[in-house]
């Protein structure tokens, strides 16, 4: 590993894993600047990528108290020979209160922004909620929509996960881990001609709790959508909801992917490709991601299984998965070194050869247990972050091999 300095204090990292891998290469890693308010260990607990913009979220960070929180914008500027990454805004909900964890999850679609505000309590006026920002003429970003759950329903909190494609968004509630109910998925709609959004569908399993807990993590992707339902304590394996809009504000459900094997499931949808993080699976529970594609009729099938070249016993490989046309990132640890636990957490890099053909293109290693907490792409870009139980949080930009 090399590390040298660059002006405006941006570390550069080259990860070289030449002879450990066959074919492996270089993936060049840029360390995104801390902004000097963001010294909470929460940042980089959620990570957004666009064409130029980046967006982090530090939901511990203290404003109007504790755990109030914050999303940080940068935008790229072409500074050759690198490119660099500058923060042009911090935004914070209209109304801002303690513990309110603005910032846990976010998504990025052009430009605008949907982010959380999740805590521990039921969805309720004035707690959890997710915000929607957009960047106007004068390249100032705004807060445009607040979502909420709907009063008096038992399903959870709400904004547990959230995504966003276009005018479409998506927020999902937990529901009760001890399966006492069930969690939902709702559905909002950008109305050009009314200047607003409506929501427009909620959907609930059609299962109940029986093949899990809905609403723990979603992905959207066009009329697409991705919700997993996790049995949580139960060490019975979880499942995934795969729907499809058929008609205007008419979603149907087409598949449910059982025997998922994880405790927090990770997925990830791009068009047709599905990835789904199982880190209780494989031998010894070395754990890995799993394919599924749509068959072009809304039917998923598995199309296999993406392990580490070096698979390690509880190895947690699947814990945070992305995909984005022919690339695959999974966090996982990559050695114990004869310890008791894992003490160094990696990205590993996959690459589509043909239309079905997955490779181990490299590893993205920088010595750190809690790297590859969060995971975002845009091509051949990532954004992988480092969010530590203590001190502050680290940020990559990734250019992939």
């Amino acid at each position: 590993m090399i590390n040298w300095c660059l002006p405006g204090a941006l570390a550069f990292v080259v990860v070289l894993l030449a002879g450990l891998l066959p074919g492996s290469t270089h993936a060049q890693i840029e360390e995104v600047p801390r902004p000097e308010r963001a010294h909470a260990a929460s940042f980089g607990v959620s990570v957004a990528l666009g064409d130029s913009i980046a967006a982090v979220g530090a939901s511990g960070q203290a404003l109007c108290g504790p755990n109030a929180g914050a999303v940080y914008v940068y935008e790229r500027v072409p500074t050759p020979p690198f490119d660099s990454w500058r923060v042009t805004a911090r935004l914070t909900p209209r109304t801002c209160r303690a513990n309110a964890f603005f910032g846990a999850d976010i998504a990025l679609s052009g430009e605008r922004l949907l982010v959380s505000a999740s805590s521990e309590n039921r969805a309720r006026e004035e707690t959890d909620a997710a915000y929607v920002f957009e960047r106007d003429t004068t390249g100032q970003w705004r807060q445009a929509a607040r979502f909420t759950g709907e009063p008096g329903r038992q399903e959870g909190v709400y904004a547990a996960d959230i995504d966003l494609d276009g005018d479409r968004a998506v927020v999902s509630t937990t529901g009760n881990p001890e399966g006492a109910y069930g969690g939902a998925v709702y559905v909002y709609e950008y109305r050009s001609a009314r200047g607003a959004w409506t929501q427009t569908a909620r959907l609930t399993a059609s299962r109940g709790v029986e093949a899990g807990v809905m609403g723990q993590s979603v992905a959207l992707d066009g009329d697409r959508l991705a919700v997993a339902a996790s049995t949580y304590f139960d060490r019975d394996p979880g499942a995934v909801y795969l729907f499809r809009q058929e008609e205007p504000n008419q979603w149907q459900e087409t598949t449910l992917i059982q025997g998922v094997d994880a405790f927090q499931i990770a997925l990830d949808l791009y068009g047709s490709t599905l990835v789904v993080g199982e880190d209780r699976a494989g031998g010894e529970g070395s754990g890995q991601a799993t394919l599924y594609r749509d068959d072009g009729g809304g039917h998923w099938e598995r199309a296999g299984a993406l392990h580490p070249s070096i698979p390690y016993d509880s190895g947690g490989v699947g814990a945070a998965v992305s995909v984005e046309q022919d690339w695959a990132l999974i966090t996982g640890y990559d050695e114990q070194l004869d310890k008791e636990f894992n003490i160094d957490r990696v990205v590993y890099v996959f690459r589509r050869r043909g239309k079905r053909t997955w490779r181990q293109r490299t590893i993205l290693d920088v010595g750190q247990v809690d790297f590859g907490a969060a995971l975002a792409q845009n091509g051949s870009m990532a954004l992988v972050s480092s969010v530590p139980d203590g001190g502050a949080g680290t940020v990559y930009v990734v250019q992939l091999p």
